[in-house]
């Protein structure tokens, strides 16, 4: 039986590979970079939640642990949420990556890194390594997990238009921050998206924004620190895109399967895709697993796949409830939000992954009753 090939090895793509071989199955990876974990793009703000249901321990790449958020209206109208324990971890990426490279090879699966995927044959995977050589290799299942801009996915046939997609920027900055909470700010300045500010202690926070594709991200960038953070000194910036939009629906295909970012599991809330990528792919492991023992076949993916969707879906709705509002909608609604008592209702109910846990329980409280068409619509994905 020839082993499964993985093409990716980031979060997704490793715990689909852990999952594999936890369930006795092989697997190679191959990640198109040198150093898995590098160039970091991702802010690495993870829920401490999510982490503890996947049984992941990220001690070796915590920067800090947060306690609650600050959320800005375009007019500064600020809505603060604040747990007594911490709800989310900053991460160090490249390191939480390598720890679970670690955990990957000590498994015995093997990751070839320097190793680009440049096309698929039935079973027939046609690679280049770094010294420009080509190799085949055989794999019984291919699995996607290549990212924002999956060459997998192409092979699929999923097409993305530019609509699909947040441009974003980000810098780790040196200043004075309350490392205790995290910054989210809505404005022009980030377009159908917001900006942020994650500490990674007192003296340094990851700064940055997101907007459409198309936008001066650039500018406004220089626009909002010096807007919000006048003070600060910015380091080197960094640009990646994320994607913006509903789950792909056919993310099967003959022996191929996505997840991921390449499969857009990732929350339009807020970009995040670690933790849902990694639900994913223990989904994906089991999936090919059941083929394997002859108990299942690899289209049940998709259909395992419903709870995470519902979540993914009603994420979608809410950023695109947002984004149907302007600025001044948006402080109005913030700011009759705080008079009823949202911070207090989202310090015991909120949940950073899993909405489904409190829009149903707003829609319910007469005092949300004022926006209760929009909170059942979210609510029945």
């Amino acid at each position: 039986m020839n082993p499964v090939g993985i093409v990716g090895a980031g979060p997704a793509g490793l715990q689909t590979a852990i999952k594999l071989r936890e369930e006795g199955f092989e697997s190679i990876v191959m990640e198109e970079h040198d150093t898995v974990g590098y160039p970091e793009h991702c802010s690495g703000l993870v829920s401490v939640k999510g982490l503890k249901n996947l049984k992941v321990e990220p001690e070796n790449s915590v920067q800090n642990q947060i306690y609650g958020a600050k959320i800005f209206s375009p007019n500064g109208t600020m809505i603060k949420i604040e747990k007594h324990t911490p709800v989310a971890y900053v991460l160090n990426r490249k390191e939480f990556d390598q720890d679970l490279l670690k955990k990957a090879r000590s498994k015995g699966i093997h990751v070839a890194t320097g190793t680009k995927l440049i096309d698929v044959r039935k079973n027939t995977m046609f690679v280049q390594t770094d010294g420009g050589r080509g190799e085949m290799r055989k794999a019984e299942f291919i699995v996607g997990a290549d990212g924002v801009n999956s060459m997998v996915r192409q092979l699929v046939g999923i097409k993305t238009q530019k609509e699909n997609f947040i441009h974003t920027v980000q810098s780790v900055c040196t200043g004075e921050f309350n490392d205790d909470f995290v910054e989210l700010y809505l404005g022009d300045f980030a377009k159908k998206f917001f900006a942020w500010c994650i500490p990674i202690n007192k003296t340094k926070a990851k700064i940055g924004l997101g907007s459409l594709l198309g936008e001066d991200i650039v500018n406004n960038y220089k626009n909002f620190l010096g807007e919000k953070f006048p003070s600060i000194r910015p380091g080197t910036a960094q640009s990646a895109l994320i994607p913006y939009g509903l789950p792909f629906q056919g993310i099967v295909k003959d022996n191929i399967a996505l997840v991921g970012d390449a499969a857009f599991q990732t929350k339009s809330t807020t970009g995040g895709g670690v933790i849902f990528g990694m639900r994913s792919g223990n989904v994906l492991a089991e999936t090919i697993a059941s083929v394997f023992k002859k108990s299942g076949k690899l289209t049940d993916y998709e259909k395992r796949l419903t709870g995470i969707n519902r979540e993914l879906k009603m994420h979608w709705k809410i950023r695109n409830y947002f984004n149907s509002l302007n600025n001044d909608q948006i402080d109005k609604l913030f700011k009759k939000l705080k008079e009823k008592d949202i911070e207090y209702f989202l310090e015991r109910e909120g949940d950073m992954d899993n909405p489904s846990s409190f829009i149903g329980k707003m829609a319910k409280s007469p005092k949300y009753w004022f926006m209760a068409k929009t909170l059942l619509g979210i609510a029945r994905s």
